[in-house]
């Protein structure tokens, strides 16, 4: 138990007031390590026709961020939050936001809304005088209804809306989502008030403003990086804080490694061990290695289908060497990763794990069959006609990698870069803080007994 002997009741309500590990986070006062990019947004926000796309790999807290400000600016009621799907399209977005931006939890004077909705040419609410609003239907067709539309909004729901459109790179068509450059556009030429905040995967914003290159300049652009270490310290700290526990600090790194900078791993993790310490029997004052493990394993068994079933299918029923070569792939810093430097670390990490490395050939062999749909493609290239550059099918992976390999007894190498020189895959025993191993190359040799390939590798690291 934690020190203090929580009730469970008041236990859930701590730990969901440090912790959100199933959704958004959307006030400042858990949005750790993005306080530049809040600032930036806020600022560029402020200025008639601009808005805001916040773009990057899933998982790495957009939605946070877009909620975060879009709460934090929104003076009027709640921003109005809406999501995209496959099926999506311009108008669905739109009647949603408008659905969403009228305000149907007090009555309302329906001879006024009648106006409104005529004037904005969307029609099709429909309520007795001073009633609730009970349909919901409306038509949102063209780019200029949508403008009218949104105009509306600048009277019904605040003077100045702050809308989150979230996932907008789910929208399958590109004619759809081009329309929001129109849109975007038009908003500007208009100066209307309404803004629109964006989140999306990847180069999305590029299909965003389409043929309209002219509304690229009234668009923030942000693109979300991994949170950085001190970022991610802070939600391991805060959370522990709140019931009174000091985190070794080997477990705290680990924590911050192994969640490769996606914020829903940290607060997965540190759940997870909260969890493990309320239902023992013992009471605990500080978080050891033990407690991190039994809270990893719960957190691994929790984390999404879609990855766990990538890591399955390149793994489970084959030979252990998948998993070593893949484990290999999550050693390092680099997202990108060569295949010379990707075999250097599979050899330390035979090394470290006492197995004796595959030859050559059957290690080039197992590399490409895992970048075949029978192995989840788990493996995809990197850098389009360049030959030899590799990097997980999503970033995301990597961190749940890296959680499985340290689940079988292998501490990686989360903060180096290839370029540093430095090699730190190694079996886990009894350790303090970590520290990167040294260059290990000239052992190589003696333990594959394959001068020729040890010879190849560094050929290869010398160009």
């Amino acid at each position: 138990m934690l020190c203090g002997g929580l009730s469970l009741r008041d236990f859930m309500h701590k730990l969901h007031k440090v912790l959100r590990p199933t959704g958004p986070v959307v006030s400042m006062e858990l949005l750790f390590g993005r306080e530049k990019h809040v600032t930036d947004l806020e600022l560029a926000l402020y200025a008639t026709g601009r808005h805001a796309f916040i773009y990057g790999d899933r998982g790495v807290g957009k939605t946070s961020l877009a909620q975060t400000v879009a709460f934090k600016l929104q003076e009027e009621n709640d921003p109005i939050l809406v999501g995209c799907e496959k099926e999506s399209t311009f108008s669905s977005v739109m009647n949603d936001i408008i659905l969403r931006g009228i305000p149907q939890d007090k009555k309302i004077d329906t001879q006024g809304w009648s106006v409104g909705l005529n004037v904005a040419g969307i029609g099709g609410i429909s309520a007795g005088k001073n009633q609730k609003i009970n349909n919901t239907e409306i038509n949102i067709e063209s780019v200029s209804a949508a403008v009218r539309a949104l105009q509306f909004l600048t009277t019904a729901h605040s003077k100045v809306p702050y809308i989150v459109i979230d996932e907008f790179d789910q929208i399958e068509s590109d004619l759809e989502r081009q329309k929001f450059g129109s849109l975007i556009k038009q908003l500007g030429d208009q100066a209307c008030e309404v803004k629109l905040i964006f989140t999306g995967i990847g180069d999305s914003l590029v299909t965003l403003i389409g043929g309209h290159k002219s509304s690229e300049r009234q668009i923030h652009q942000v693109h979300l990086d991994s949170l950085p270490l001190n970022g991610r310290f802070q939600i391991i700290d805060n959370a522990f804080n709140e019931f009174g526990l000091i985190v070794e600090e080997s477990v705290r790194y680990k924590i911050a490694g192994l969640s490769d900078g996606f914020p829903n791993y940290i607060h997965l993790i540190c759940e997870k061990i909260l969890l493990t310490c309320q239902s023992s029997t013992k009471e605990f004052n500080s978080i050891d290695y033990s407690l991190f493990i039994k809270g990893l394993n719960d957190a691994i068994d929790s984390v999404s289908e879609t990855l766990r079933q990538s890591y399955t299918d390149a793994t489970e029923g084959r030979d252990e060497s998948y998993k070593h070569i893949i484990w290999a792939m999550s050693d390092m810093a680099d997202l990108t990763r060569h295949k010379t430097h990707i075999s250097e670390s599979y050899v330390k990490i035979c090394k470290s794990l006492d197995v004796v490395p595959l030859d050559k050939s059957t290690f080039e062999r197992k590399f490409s069959a895992l970048k075949k749909p029978a192995f989840g493609c788990i493996i995809i290239p990197a850098l389009g006609n360049r030959p030899a550059w590799f990097r997980f099918r999503e970033n995301m992976l990597r961190g749940y990698i890296r959680m499985r390999a340290e689940q079988h007894g292998l501490e990686l190498d989360f903060q180096n870069y290839r370029v540093a020189g430095e090699h730190s895959a190694r079996a886990i025993g009894k350790y303090a803080a970590y520290k990167p191993l040294t260059n290990i190359e000239g052992r190589v040799a003696k333990l594959r007994g394959d001068d020729d390939w040890l010879d190849d590798l560094k050929k290869e690291l010398r160009k």
